[in-house]
């Protein structure tokens, strides 16, 4: 009868024990959860940008386009792979130089030289370069505060 309980009492405790979730390594070698919902979850088209050094990419699905002040004309393309990850939409790809990785998470931005706010703030790494910055599906009109 003991044998029993103890055998019962340990299918209990083992049935509130959670596994961690798998992990992935990103691009840039920083491990992290892999997907737990659909990167659907984010508008399809959105603008992430920032300033000082001035920057933008427009993501459509896995598809980026860069740009700068100077490439207006000639932006950068890049096609990755687009994840969600701990609720952050992570688009990345590319190798060497050419490698990105463009985080956009959810939570209130400002792009510090408006009074504009954005629904995301965005990263984005190409290469050795680092740009911080706002995101916004440009379908939705940005609205002053």
């Amino acid at each position: 009868m003991k044998k029993m309980y103890f055998g019962l009492a340990l299918v209990i405790a083992l049935a509130g024990c959670k596994q961690p979730a798998p992990e992935s390594t990103t691009s840039s070698g920083v491990d992290v959860p892999t997907a737990v919902a659909p990167a659907e979850d984010f508008p399809a088209t959105l603008q992430a940008s920032g300033t000082e050094p001035f920057w933008g990419v427009r993501v459509e699905g896995e598809k980026l386009s860069y740009t700068t002040p100077e490439t207006m004309d000639t932006p950068r393309t890049f096609e990755g792979k687009r994840e969600l990850h701990d609720g952050a939409l992570i688009v990345q790809g590319g190798e060497g130089d050419a490698a990105f990785n463009l985080t956009i998470k959810r939570g209130e931005c400002s792009d510090g030289m408006s009074d504009l706010r954005h629904p995301y703030s965005a990263e984005f790494v190409l290469g050795k370069d680092t740009f911080k910055g706002c995101a916004r599906d440009p379908a939705v009109p940005v609205e002053a505060p």
